[in-house]
């Protein structure tokens, strides 16, 4: 949880100076972007075999390089219940991606996307670890506003861990995103 807050506190201030620089400048239309998610973790294959479906939250940052390309950074947490009594897993996610707008029309929004990062296991596990790992997944924003949209953000992310700590070498797990992207 302690991460999940720094996270928070870095994207809140990086996103107050990114708008008061844009407004500074006389811009109508801010690149950056900021998302505020609950998230469903869904593990698939042999991790599932470790940890149930988890339940959590999810930040994320994104500025627009032009028109189609958009750079992101997300941050998701989960808690996953195991097959063990009282023992349950953290997962803590972390990716840099990179977005191509597909499809925008005056409703809606849907962007395609690559990314790397990390993927934490901790919670009551006897450690945290943490391993490299690769997404890919979309983001839908159906537009209820010109600045605010309700986000629909399915993603693949593929954790490759430790066989010993967590039961398998490729973690795949499916986060879910439902919440809001607002565009300052």
């Amino acid at each position: 949880m302690r991460r999940f807050m720094m996270v928070a506190t870095a994207v809140t201030t990086l996103g107050g100076g990114a708008t008061q620089n844009a407004a500074a400048q006389g811009a109508t239309d801010s690149p950056f972007n900021f998302e505020l998610r609950a998230t469903g973790m869904l593990p698939t294959f042999d991790i599932s075999d470790t940890a149930d479906f988890g339940y959590g939250g999810g930040l994320g940052l994104g500025y627009r390089l032009n028109d189609s390309f958009r750079l992101m950074a997300d941050v998701d947490i989960a808690r996953h219940g195991t097959a063990a009594e009282g023992v349950d897993i953290n997962t803590y996610h972390y990716m840099a991606k990179a977005g191509f707008d597909v499809y925008e029309s005056d409703s809606v929004i849907l962007t395609l996307n690559l990314g790397a990062g990390a993927v934490t296991f901790g919670g009551d596990l006897p450690s945290a670890e943490t391993y490299f790992a690769i997404n890919a997944g979309a983001k839908l924003g159906i537009k209820l506003s010109p600045t605010f949209q309700l986000l629909v953000s399915p993603q693949g992310d593929i954790a490759f861990s430790d066989a010993d700590f967590v039961g398998t070498d490729n973690s795949w797990v499916w986060p879910l995103g439902i919440g809001f992207r607002v565009t300052p």
